[in-house]
């Protein structure tokens, strides 16, 4: 089979690289940065079907199958964890509502804070560091290479290989010239807090508290345009003031690590092929914005599945 090259290393682009393998294409990795450097490290990474329509569906039920599988793996980074999902209006139950392991409505007496509309359910949570590190060595084991290389536009890398994998999430603004991708900064931090078995998310002022297999994620924030990847020392002092006020177990919780990334923002995630002007064949797959995680394994197969229909060689 030919060489398919995935430019990006992060859970799109490992996720990307792997069902290609298993459709048995070897792969090369081009990234600027190793996997546990890239976005997807800072990500709250539950599985979360909210406001999703069309073929995201899709790609997110696919991705749910996996990652309900991966829960039942001893150090896969994925767990299946109980979450408040909270609104401040009242809402319908989500079209995922049947295929969740457990679902039922929080009723008006078990809300607070004008808060009016919510879920109790069962859902995957993945802790990045530990599965992105997976999904990495399982590249690897399976004959993969990574090249840690800058890439400035896909037409570069194009006598290459007979076919290039975009996952460059908020890079394809520069990298396939995409005027339509922007950031979506996000700043989370972990602590070490003990005793939060109930993990919560409001969707409206997008507070989360994410008890995964390395800590007690907290957060956060979405920042439309803002391309700064440095830690704002007010923003943390803010995620833990409201949070701690939402659950009391985290007050004087020591802080594990701070992260920043940059969501790829755009209307709608892209995935579609594109043959260049000079030739080069293109499968597009960016811009999943907050839910990268979420649509990861779904996208990953419609990508391998692009890759076998155009019968490259």
């Amino acid at each position: 089979m030919p060489e398919i090259l995935v430019i990006g290393s992060g859970v799109i682009g490992l996720s990307s690289a792997l069902c290609l393998q298993l459709s048995g294409y070897d792969v090369r990795i081009i990234t600027r940065e190793l996997p546990l450097r890239a976005t997807s490290v800072a990500a709250g990474a539950v599985w979360s079907g909210s406001d999703l329509e069309g073929r995201s569906r899709c790609w997110a039920a696919n991705t749910l199958d996996r990652f309900l599988a991966l829960a039942k793996e001893a150090n896969s980074g994925v767990t299946l964890q109980r979450m408040r999902e909270v609104y401040a209006e009242d809402v319908p139950d989500p079209w995922y509502r049947e295929l969740l392991p457990f679902f039922q409505r929080l009723s008006k007496h078990e809300m607070r804070g004008g808060l009016i509309g919510g879920y109790l359910m069962d859902v995957p949570m993945v802790a990045p560091p530990i599965y992105l590190e997976r999904l990495h060595d399982q590249f690897l084991a399976a004959g993969g290479r990574l090249e840690l290389r800058t890439v400035e536009s896909l037409e570069e890398l194009a006598g290459e290989a007979p076919l290039l994998v975009n996952c460059t999430g908020v890079g394809a603004r520069e990298v396939a010239k995409d005027d339509s991708v922007y950031p979506l900064r996000g700043q989370t931090i972990l602590t070490d807090a003990q005793g939060i078995r109930v993990g919560y998310m409001d969707n409206s002022s997008v507070d989360h508290i994410f008890p995964r297999a390395d800590g007690v994620l907290i957060g956060g924030v979405k920042v439309k345009g803002d391309w700064n990847r440095e830690i704002d020392p007010a923003i943390s002092d803010r995620i833990m003031r409201r949070c701690s006020n939402i659950e009391k177990r985290l007050a004087g919780a020591n802080v594990l690590r701070e992260f920043v990334g940059l969501r790829p923002g755009r209307d709608e995630a892209r995935l579609e092929n594109e043959q260049l002007a000079n030739g080069c064949n293109v499968i597009h797959n960016y811009g999943h914005a907050a839910v990268g995680y979420t649509l990861s394994w779904g996208c990953a197969m419609e990508v391998a599945a692009l890759a076998r229909a155009m019968e490259i060689s």
